[in-house]
């Protein structure tokens, strides 16, 4: 038992060494596909001068309110995290770099590629972090923030009907579908739902597995007062700076500042979040957010405002990220892992980090043949 302790702490002492590496390396190549690529180079020149065109003034208070967003974030992921792996070593540097990096990627790269290296990230820092468990924890950090969006849309449903009347095309579209093609449908129905109880047939010993790690990431749920406290407040301290930022954006443009513009604003990013299938959300976010605020301003206007909001997210997200995972190991760490990429040392450590990980498993499903054999 003792030998088995130790090997899983020399297995997780190289994990929790190098995360902050893969993490900040990263970060390195987002910056070098949008150096690269001519297209994303283009359009983040064209963000960046949107910036620079803001008042100065104005500037600062919105990187001052996202950093303080980015605070409070990063404060939520490190709770729910240590609620679900209450031993886990994962410093709140370690965690506010890694949160505010798939917010940098998540702004330049489609399909949340962001948010799946910071679950990857996480899994490779935790040991015994599984899939299952990460998802759940993912899930339960957004409760809060999924409450704040419905309470937007109910505001903009009571204040702007048309508005809120616009978001109902998809809907619209399936329900139109069904009506005009039912049996097609029935089909469609059936055939999902076969595969839905095969899967469940087939999986069922590996879904009570599945099912304990999913209870066991919700585990900042019980008792609600410590989801309250824990996790409820940060998140809504950082949607506080959120909407600051936001409307400090509107007045810099001169688009005016109320309650229904604010909400616009977070339904329209909220909205082209889900649907960014463009590297950044170029075109489809610009797109949305003049169809929000048309009311308001022109759309030459409405454009600058939405790159200008892309390029401070961005930039903002990347230097938390840098600095805070610069400093989880310090300067002298940021040369000897430039030293160890150049000697080929990193690749070799993850190698057998690797390796020590397939013996672990391969020693526990022995262990497990052997208990049932009994």
């Amino acid at each position: 038992m003792a030998f088995e302790n130790a090997t899983t702490e020399t297995e997780s002492t190289p994990r929790r060494r190098w995360a902050p590496w893969v993490a900040f390396l990263l970060l390195l190549a987002l910056v070098a596909i949008v150096v690269l690529h001519p297209g994303l180079r283009g359009l983040a020149g064209d963000t960046m001068r949107e910036m620079l065109s803001i008042s100065p003034v104005f500037l600062a208070l919105i990187v001052v309110f996202k950093v303080l967003q980015s605070l409070f974030s990063a404060l939520a992921w490190r709770n729910v995290l240590l609620a679900a792996w209450p031993r886990a070593d994962l410093s709140y540097r370690f965690v506010l770099g890694v949160e505010q990096g798939q917010v940098a990627i998540n702004t330049v790269l489609p399909a949340r590629a962001g948010t799946w290296a910071m679950l990857g990230i996480f899994g490779l820092s935790i040991r015994g972090a599984r899939p299952p468990k990460l998802l759940a924890v993912w899930g339960v950090q957004n409760l809060a923030f999924l409450f704040f969006a419905l309470a937007n849309y109910t505001l903009l449903a009571i204040g702007l009907p048309e508005q809120a009347q616009q978001s109902g095309g998809v809907t619209d579209r399936v329900s139109s579908f069904a009506s005009a093609q039912p049996l097609l449908t029935a089909g469609i129905a059936a055939m999902i739902a076969i595969l839905l109880l095969a899967i469940v047939f087939l999986a069922r010993r590996k879904i009570d597995r599945i099912r304990q790690q999913v209870l066991e990431g919700l585990a900042i749920l019980r008792p609600p007062a410590r989801y309250f406290r824990l996790l409820f407040l940060p998140s809504l301290a950082s949607f506080v700076f959120s909407c600051a930022s936001y409307v400090v954006l509107l007045a810099a443009f001169e688009i005016p500042v109320t309650i229904w513009t604010l909400a616009l604003a977070l339904g329209s990013n909220a909205l082209a979040g889900a649907v960014r299938v463009t590297p950044g959300g170029f075109g489809t976010t610009q797109a949305i957010d003049v169809i929000a605020l048309s009311s308001y301003a022109a759309p030459e206007v409405v454009t600058a405002y939405s790159l200008s909001e892309i390029a401070i997210t961005a930039v903002a997200s990347s230097g938390i990220a840098v600095v805070a995972l610069l400093s989880v190991s310090g300067w002298r760490g940021s040369r000897a892992l430039l030293l160890n990429l150049h000697r080929g040392e990193l690749a070799a450590g993850m190698h057998t980090l690797g390796a020590r990980r397939r013996a672990l498993q391969e020693r526990a499903f022995r262990r497990r043949r052997a208990t049932r054999g009994k």
